[in-house]
């Protein structure tokens, strides 16, 4: 378990004042209105489906905060692992992206309630928190996180994922109104993905605005490069020696394996095509290595790492992108 919660911990919210804001403002308003001078504002957050088409204000004002603490802490920590999105979005692209998922998520969850409830099967109170902008990142999060294994619990894979999927259920399970939100914002993120919702975008002059106000006291300092301690300065040196331990054994698997082949046949080739066809196809070999491993540095830095660390932990772990990855998890 320490394994999956460290990788997450990487640059705090560096690049990421949006899921910054977004986090704190959740966070300050759950604990506010849990106060006893404020909690006679709670019923206000509050919307059921007859109200939502009289009373519209009540149904943004269920949007705000989580009342329960549990589902507090669990989407809080969902926006912190979900934050990679803005890194490799950027800070506007991020806030179209939840501008528009969200809508969509609240129109979906709004035509499913108002159906369900006709039957009986849904008592028309919409589940108060953030829900529409948090699930819809699932899709994302499926499609675009590489799937790392970390251990093994009775034969089960457990993956640098497998943690965050678990809140998901946590957080939806708790009631059939909140299984209901989840799917309508899983949709809504299928939807995005699809692209059909690409011309809603917010405003540019909304973004500069933003950004040269709030956006200042947001921004967070670059990570620190300095050493965090000794017992994890040894977890991460243990690491790589096991790294390079299975590095060295991979190439002295290949090295056995081309030199098994037999003086002449490495020279000439097992077809007797002479040198140069030999040549040739290595040189196409190197070519498409050297496109695959650009394609892999691209893929990296669009998730929101450093270009130089991409190369280096691409060097360290000969090419493998998904040990790569968690290199940079780890290292960040």
């Amino acid at each position: 378990m320490a394994a999956i919660l460290s990788q997450y911990s990487t640059t705090g919210f560096y690049k990421a004042p949006v899921s910054k804001a977004l986090m704190g403002s959740v966070f300050l308003a759950c604990t506010a209105l849990n106060t006893p001078a404020l909690a006679h504002l709670r019923p206000y957050l509050l919307c059921r489906i007859p109200e939502a088409f009289s009373e519209p204000w009540r149904l943004l004002l269920s949007r705000l905060t989580f009342l329960d603490t549990k589902d507090l802490v669990c989407g809080s920590v969902l926006i912190y692992y979900f934050r990679i999105f803005e890194r490799r979005f950027g800070s506007h692209k991020f806030s179209s992206y939840l501008l528009a998922t969200g809508l969509l998520a609240t129109l979906f969850e709004v035509a499913v309630v108002s159906s369900i409830r006709q039957f009986g099967l849904h008592d028309g109170l919409l589940p108060p928190g953030p829900y529409c902008l948090i699930f819809p990142l699932f899709v994302n999060f499926f499609f675009d996180i590489p799937r790392i294994v970390t251990t093994h619990v009775v034969g089960i894979p457990i993956t640098g994922k497998t943690l965050t999927y678990i809140l998901g259920l946590q957080v939806c399970s708790t009631s059939s109104a909140n299984a209901v939100t989840a799917l309508c914002g899983i949709a809504a993120g299928l939807v995005w993905r699809s692209g059909a919702l690409n011309w809603l975008r917010l405003p540019s002059f909304v973004a500069r605005a933003c950004d040269l106000t709030i956006g200042r006291l947001l921004r967070s300092q670059p990570p620190s490069q300095g050493a965090l301690g000794a017992t994890l300065e040894l977890q991460r040196q243990q690491q790589m020696e096991l790294l390079e331990q299975q590095l060295q054994i991979n190439r002295a698997r290949d090295h056995r394996t081309r030199h098994g082949q037999g003086y002449a046949e490495t020279l000439v080739g097992p077809d007797h095509h002479g040198w140069q066809p030999n040549q040739n196809e290595a040189q196409q070999a190197g070519l498409n290595a050297a496109e695959q491993q650009e394609e892999q540095v691209a893929r990296l830095v669009d998730m929101g790492f450093d270009r130089e660390s991409v190369v280096n932990a691409l060097r360290a772990a000969n090419n493998d992108l998904n040990t790569a990855t968690n290199l940079l998890l780890q290292e960040g």
